[in-house]
Order: C-alpha cells, then structure tokens, then sequence
C-alpha cells in the first residue's frame, strides 16, 4: 500500500470503527471525497490532485465538487485489494448510494499503519476543542465538518469550483509553401 492508501483506509476506519459484525457503520462515498479534498488542500494527502466534477447528490440532483480521481483509484485499489467492502443502497429518487468500510483484512492491515500517518489523519478529522471525530454533514448542498459534542461546524469547501484562466492563440506550424508550388507553373 501507498502512504496515500493507508491514509484512506484509516479515514474510512475512523468513520466505521463503532461498528460490528451485527450492526455494521458503513461511510458513504460523498463524505470521503470531502475529506479527501480537505485533505489534499492541507497537505496529509500528497500524491492526490482534484478537478471539477458532476456528483450526484442524495436528493437526486447533481452538483459540481472538486473531486481527486487519484482519491477514487485508491479507494478502488482498497476494494481490489479485498481491505474494503462497498456497499450500493437504491434511494427513493432511484439514485444510488455507496459507502464503505474496512474487511478483517484491512482491519489488520490498519493494526501496521505507522503513528505518523494516523496522526496526520486525525489532524483533519478530529475537533480541535473536544477531540472528538467529526462528522460530515450536507446543509442546503454545502458540506461541512460538525462535531455533536461541542457544537463546532467548519466548511469543507469541495464544492468551492476555482476559475481556472483559460487563454488561447491560434497555433499555425511553420510549412515552407516553396517546394509545394515548385512543380506548378501557374493558376491558369
């Protein structure tokens, strides 16, 4: 695994450890990609980059977030690599949802994550006042950090879409015309 790798997998065990065999806590995809994207904007995710990207959201509409493919590779090689089990749930609006959490094989390959990394993670995800993990909710398609025990919410700004300047110029290759006119003798 990836340093990247092991940094997710502990952000969905974070999210799903509460959990058991009979009444397992699954973290759905939206709120890792928020905190993936925090993530990268606080430098704990290192090899990852994101770009504007159609989400489809609970309610059945889509919205335009800042998503890192890299994030979602991973999040694939986790499940390929059976550390992870997906999850897909039919809304009412005949949407899907998928969330995840770790298999006995991750939850052992979590026990080998260095000190370091889970430090980084919880640097993100835990409340700076009551040291308690945060949960991430979505008010009026906006996403947030909200801690239960203190009250604190702080905006992850996924959905902030930067204006990337875009200028161009025609770009016309350098073509000798001589030798292409040399054989003719005239237009007439």
């Amino acid at each position: 695994m990836t340093e990247d790798q092991m940094r997710l997998l502990f952000v969905i065990d974070q999210y799903t450890k509460k959990g058991d065999e009979e009444n397992p806590i699954w973290v759905k995809e939206l709120p890792i990609l928020a905190i993936i994207y925090d993530g990268i904007i606080k430098g704990i995710f290192k090899d990852y980059d994101y770009a504007p990207w159609s989400v489809p959201m609970l309610d059945g509409t889509r919205q335009w977030m800042n998503v890192s493919r890299e994030g979602k590779d991973d999040v694939e090689d986790l499940l390929n690599l059976r550390l992870i089990s997906i999850l897909r749930i039919s809304t009412s609006q005949y949407g899907y949802v998928t969330a995840y959490r770790p298999t006995e094989l991750g939850k052992r390959a979590i026990k080998n994550i260095p000190q370091k990394i889970r430090d980084e993670v919880r640097s993100i995800i835990l409340c700076k006042t009551c040291d308690t993990i945060f949960q991430v909710i979505i008010k009026n398609h906006k996403i947030f950090y909200h801690c239960e025990s203190c009250g604190y919410e702080q905006k992850i700004g996924i959905d902030d879409i930067e204006d990337v300047p875009y200028a161009t110029r025609p770009y016309l290759p350098s073509f000798d015309f001589k030798w292409f006119m040399s054989g003719k003798k005239g237009d007439d």
